[in-house]
């Protein structure tokens, strides 16, 4: 048997299931998102007619506009639909304990973002979750803002009295005024300040195990509060 035919029904797998992906991706942004089917078809049908305009005003070749337009809306489209999917995604599980770290996890490279919690309160589930990049500690509560104080408080002075150099940033994640909402949490982490102070890779992986070394209160995450829950399918994110 030929190579080619045993690549066969590989590909037509791989195709039946990026439509799968695509079908899914559609399926979360359309539950937040109901306009989300009029927004994809204005875009393949604003660039297919750009390219109309755009071919009548040159006088070259309509067939070739169009020809070029298909996949270039096909594209704009998919972009859309991934940009849609992440954010719906996002308030699907907001005010769910564990959310934000399902985000900090997408932080990027340049982070490190701590499996476990610094602290928790299991009667009301606030969390206090850490990370280390270039700005410094970020410590991120999960929580009405009045509840995670005290824990924010009690944390920042322990790790200062340890880490007294290394600049200390607080985000509170929530729903109430003043707090940063989920789907605006990577967008805060990318705004967090770097100046005077930058740190390098090899201080933020000794920041890292220095401040994993201090945090002997770190909790596994307690039952309930489990943000792998959660996870929509990643691929279907990636519109793959």
């Amino acid at each position: 048997m030929s190579s080619t035919r045993t690549n066969e029904p590989k590909k037509k797998r791989r195709f039946g299931q990026y439509l799968e992906n695509l079908k899914a991706a559609y399926t979360v942004s359309h539950r937040t998102f109901p306009w989300i089917g009029w927004a994809l078809g204005g875009v393949l049908v604003g660039v297919i007619a750009l390219a109309v305009l755009v071919s009548l005003a040159t006088g070259q070749s309509l067939g070739y506009w169009i020809a070029m337009s298909v996949p270039l809306s096909l594209m704009a489209a998919l972009v859309l639909l991934t940009l849609v999917t992440r954010r719906a995604s996002y308030a699907q599980i907001e005010g769910t304990p564990g959310a934000a770290k399902y985000v900090l996890d997408q932080a990027g490279k340049g982070w490190y973002v701590h499996s476990s919690p610094l602290a928790v309160n299991p009667s009301t589930q606030d969390i206090l979750w850490f990370l280390v990049g270039r700005p410094g500690i970020v410590l991120v509560a999960e929580g009405p803002k009045g509840r995670t104080q005290r824990m924010v408080t009690d944390e920042s002075k322990r790790i200062q009295r340890f880490l007294s150099t290394v600049p200390l940033h607080v985000i509170s994640v929530g729903t109430q005024e003043g707090q940063t909402r989920l789907t605006e949490l990577k967008g805060a982490l990318r705004r967090l300040p770097t100046k005077p102070i930058k740190l390098t890779d090899a201080e933020i992986t000794q920041v890292a195990k220095r401040l994993t070394s201090l945090s002997s209160k770190a909790l596994p995450i307690p039952k309930g509060i489990d943000p792998a829950r959660y996870r929509p399918d990643r691929r279907a994110l990636r519109g793959r």
